[in-house]
Order: C-alpha cells, then structure tokens, then sequence
C-alpha cells in the first residue's frame, strides 16, 4: 500500500512539474551559444573587440577594404584590366569606401548568416522547448533537424566560426556578382559616366566619348565604347576631365484656361 502511495504521489509530482516546464520562458536571442569555449577564435576576437571597441572601427574598415579589392578585381577582369599593376598603396585602405553597396553586401550576409544559424542556436538555447516542439508536428522537425547534414555537426565548426565562415563566403560571392553586373552593364552601354577627355599639349577634347570606370591614386581608367577597348590614363597626363551635359527636364505645358459657362437662362 505504502509503494503505491508513493507511486501516485510520483505520479502526482510529475504532473505537476509539466506545467512548470511549459511556463519556462523560451530564449529568443539571436546570438549564437559559445559555451565559454576558449579554444574558438572567433569567440577570443569577439571578446577583444568588446573589450577595445575602437578595434571595431579598424576590423571593419579592413575588412570593407578587403572586400573592395576583392570586387575591383572582377570589375576591371571585365574590362581586360590588371587593376593590381595600377594601385599604390594609399588605394587599398580606401577601395572598399569608393562604394556604399559593400556595407549593405557586407549587412545583409551577416544576417543571412545569423537567421540560418537560428534553428541551431534556438536548439543549444531551449533543448527542452525544442523537443517538445519536434514532438508535435513533421515540420517543426524538419526545422531542428538532428540530422548531421542539417546542423554544423557535420562540418566540425562550432556555431559561431561556421556563422561567420559563411558570412565571408555571402560576402565575397555577393560583391563578385555585383561587381561584374555593373562590368556588363557598362559594356553595353547602360551604365557609367560618359566623359570626354582633354589631354596635356591639346587644343580640343580626344575624339569620342569615353566611359569613366573609376580612379586610382596615379591613373584614371577610361572605357572606349566605339573601340570596345579600355585603358589606364596617367592622372599627370590629364589636362580636363570634362562630364557630359545633363539635359534639362522639359518644361510642364501650361494649362490652358477654360472660359467661364454662361450664365442660364431665367
């Protein structure tokens, strides 16, 4: 008698610790879990750039850097152009800030990355929570997938370093893309700046009109579109450097004034 008390009293005390496992309130926080592991050094930089938050502004403006060679690469790849040969030093701390589309290229991967991520960060958050929602429905378990192919198990990365793996590889294949979009729509003739060149000793501006591709510290690169051919001017070489008018907006046509009806008839 006394063991089935004791059962009914289990009983009893289980079912009143299921609501209280329901009420716990579940961790919505978008940052991956590290678990205090020292050996990741994404988690030991992290930690340093909290610690000297002016470090922040000089890891971004390398990186943003970094990602601006890497995009001017495949624009002037277009063009048959070694943009290397043509760079000084100076050009590679200002080549990511000549375009603001690297900042949003550089905000959109790190939340593409961290929203891909979530499932496996709301998992290490809530385990309870998540298992209890895999128990309900197929598709709750198709989104915490145990699977080793579905969570960064199977790369051997913790969380954190494979997030930012793969905010480094958005970047890079996102800036490529953009860069040679912009490379082709020059080339056929729906983008860039037309321009019409004076050069040192001339009276009058270089026959044609020409396509600015952009500027370094020592040249400026010009596109020819009747030639289909592109080149490097010495910036020294340059006499005028003059931009194409821009058309005035046509005037609005004025709006013709309707004579007053007559009065009616009494």
């Amino acid at each position: 008698m006394g063991n089935r008390d004791e059962g009914i009293a289990t009983a009893a005390g289980g079912e009143s610790q299921t609501p209280a496992a329901d009420q716990t309130p579940t961790d919505w926080s978008l940052l991956p879990v590290t678990h205090g592991n020292e050996d990741s050094m994404v988690a030991v930089i992290w930690r340093l750039l909290r610690q000297e938050p002016a470090l922040m502004v000089s890891a971004g403006y390398v990186f943003l850097s970094a990602l601006g060679l890497w995009s001017s690469y495949f624009f002037y790849f277009k063009f048959r152009l070694s943009i290397l040969d043509y760079l000084q030093v100076s050009d590679f701390l200002v080549a990511g800030l000549r375009d603001p589309a690297y900042v949003l290229i550089l905000l959109l991967g790190a939340l593409l990355a961290v929203l891909l991520g979530w499932p496996e960060t709301l998992r290490r958050r809530n385990p309870a929570k998540v298992a209890r929602l895999r128990a309900r429905h197929w598709g709750w378990r198709m989104l915490f997938s145990e699977s080793p192919w579905m969570n960064w198990e199977f790369s051997g990365l913790r969380p954190l370093t494979g997030m930012c793996m793969g905010v480094v590889c958005f970047m890079a294949i996102g800036a490529a893309l953009y860069a040679l979009n912009k490379a082709e729509a020059i080339r056929d003739g729906n983008g860039g700046t037309p321009v019409q060149v004076m050069l040192n000793g001339d009276s009058a501006t270089l026959p044609g009109t020409a396509k600015l591709l952009g500027s370094s510290s020592a040249f400026v690169f010009l596109w020819w579109p009747a030639q289909r051919r592109a080149e490097a001017v010495p910036i020294g070489s340059i006499r005028r450097l003059q931009s194409m008018a821009v058309p005035m907006k046509p005037a609005p046509a004025p709006v013709p004034k309707q004579a007053p009806a007559p009065p009616a008839p009494r």
